[in-house]
Parts: structure tokens; C-alpha cells; sequence
């Protein structure tokens, strides 16, 4: 399915690494994967939680300066992932996204922040959809995709794709890949969620699942996409409108219960 279709999107999970006490390396290598995304087609690029480390966004910073030139020039949506951000007297964690035109379409703050975040930012308080190429997409900031009423929100205001920028350690991989599994066959929505990798305690395993419908067997499919060992991304292809009608048919029998 060639990227920019009226049936789906293609998108990219960016596994970066960890670049401690140097934000502008971060930056560069940040910069480059997304490139490389672009270069592959990728409409919709996505960066994992906490990637600038203790960096603080401003309101107007010069790193979401630079990737709003960089949306524009490779004619592609960026999700800057989530980092602490100022805005007004009150520091977030927030995930940015970017559209082609450079323009900030969607600033989703974190909702249930993990231990220390809650010494330096405050919550958000609701999930809401953008639109990208016609398609609603909502963000879950890694902790938020533990509770299973943050998606439903989401997929109920009209999501027909989840990114869950993470920050995710070797000993939490594995139940965070069942929260990721749950959310997207509960809700019938793919999830594109991108982690850091820093070697064996952050071992990255950045993943994009997307769903397929057996109707002969009437079994919804989970098709897992990995990002391989390192500093690397995937990218894949999703038919979100073949979707539709059977997360429509989901919503109809919650509505039952």
C-alpha cells in the first residue's frame, strides 16, 4: 500500500538511543532516523518518551523549531515522542505533533505520570484525537496505555490509530507488550509505539502493531512489527479504513453492556 493512500498510513516507530548530558547529539541522531523514516515513505514518524532526558522544552524552543523545519521538508507528520515542557507557569509532559506545513497540531499531555515525573510536572486531564490525512489519531503517553479507559476515551472521540511514546526498562517489556496488545485488540485500533534502547537495561523492542480480520475463521489477527536490536525504525504500512466498520462493530456491543 504506497504511503499517502486513501485507505491507510504509512508510519514509523524510531528507536533512538540515549545520549546523557548531550541534548544536541540526541538532537542530530533524532534528526537523522527521521530522515531516514522520510526516506522510506513514512507519513506519520514517531520518537519514544523521554529522549531529551532532563531537557525542558520552552513554549517556543529552538529544538521544536528545528523539527518543525524538518516536517516541511520532508512533507511528513513528526510525533516529538513526550518530554517535560513548559507552558505558562506549569511544566508537562507532553507529546508534540507536527504536521507537513511545520504548524504544531496536537500537544497531548501525559495524564498519569510515572513516580518522579510527578515532582516536576502536573497531569493532563483528557485524551483527544488530531487528524492526519483524513485519519483521527490519539496519543497515550507510556504510562497512560497501563488503564485500559485511556484508549477506550481515545477510540470513542474517534481514534482509528494509537502512538504510545515510551520509556520502557528490560524488566517492564514484557507486561508493557501485553498492555499494547490489549489496547489494540479491545479497541480494534493498530499502535505504533516507539522505545528508547540503551543496551540491556532500556532493550528497546519498539513496536508497531497492526490487525487483520480472519472472516472465514471470524478471529481478529494481532501482527506484531519489531524494530530490530540497536539504534534503528520500522516502517509499516496500515490499512486504518479496513478497520473501520469492525471497530464500529466493537463500539455497538459495548454500548449494549
Amino acid at each position: 500500500m504506497p504511503a499517502g493512500t486513501l485507505r491507510g498510513l504509512r508510519v514509523a516507530a524510531v528507536q533512538l538511543g540515549v545520549y546523557r548530558g548531550r541534548p544536541d547529539k540526541a538532537v542530530a541522531a533524532a534528526e537523522r532516523q527521521v530522515r531516514q523514516a522520510a526516506s522510506k515513505g513514512a507519513r506519520l514518524i514517531c520518537l519514544p518518551e523521554h529522549w531529551l532526558l532532563s531537557r525542558v522544552l520552552a513554549e517556543d524552543d529552538q529544538i521544536t523549531r528545528r523539527f518543525s523545519k524538518l516536517a516541511r521538508e520532508i512533507d511528513a507528520y513528526i510525533n516529538l515522542g513526550a518530554n517535560f515542557q513548559v507552558r505558562g507557569s506549569h511544566t508537562y509532559m507532553t507529546s508534540t505533533t507536527l504536521a507537513p506545513d511545520g504548524k504544531t497540531i496536537s500537544e497531548q499531555d501525559k495524564v498519569h505520570l510515572y513516580r518522579s515525573e510527578n515532582r516536576r510536572a502536573i497531569p493532563g486531564s483528557q485524551f483527544g484525537v488530531m487528524t492526519i490525512d483524513g485519519f483521527k489519531v490519539g496519543v497515550l503517553v507510556c504510562h497512560d496505555v497501563v488503564f485500559p479507559e485511556t484508549a477506550r476515551e481515545a477510540t470513542l472521540k474517534g481514534a482509528e490509530l494509537l502512538l504510545v511514546p515510551s520509556l520502557i526498562t528490560a524488566k517492564g517489556i514484557e507486561p508493557w507488550l501485553i498492555y499494547l496488545k490489549a489496547r489494540a485488540l479491545e479497541n480494534r485500533v493498530p499502535v505504533v509505539a516507539p522505545n528508547l534502547y540503551a543496551s540491556a537495561r532500556l532493550p528497546g523492542q519498539s513496536r508497531v502493531m497492526n490487525l487483520s480480520y480472519d472472516k472465514k475463521a471470524h478471529v481478529m489477527e494481532l501482527i506484531e512489527h519489531r524494530v530490530p536490536k540497536g539504534k534503528r525504525s520500522i516502517v509499516v504500512d496500515l490499512d486504518l479504513r479496513s478497520l473501520r466498520p469492525l471497530r464500529e462493530e466493537r463500539l455497538r456491543e459495548l454500548r449494549k453492556t
